[in-house]
């Protein structure tokens, strides 16, 4: 794991924010892994990943990155990208 001193101001906050995968019966602790300039997540089960509210599948690799001009996340999950 980086150093959470060394990481982008974002990638920290999404870190100790914390991500979360709700499957409908349940809600799941995600892991966020810092991958260069972006976070990875790969979920456990299929669900919705909270804070962003979009669908993620099994084994699925979600990336997150930081959009400094509009200060905002982009979330790419199943081939599509959302804005958040």
């Amino acid at each position: 794991m980086t150093d959470p001193i060394s990481l982008p101001v974002w990638q920290s906050a999404l870190i100790a924010h914390g991500c979360k995968l709700e499957t409908g019966d349940q809600t799941l602790p995600l892991h966020v892994e810092p991958v260069g300039e972006a976070l990875h997540v790969i979920p456990t089960f299929s669900g919705s990943m909270l804070p962003f509210h979009i669908p993620v599948r099994v084994g699925q690799t979600v990336t997150i990155t930081w959009d400094s001009e509009l200060s905002r996340y982009i979330v790419k999950a199943r081939g599509r990208q959302t804005a958040a």
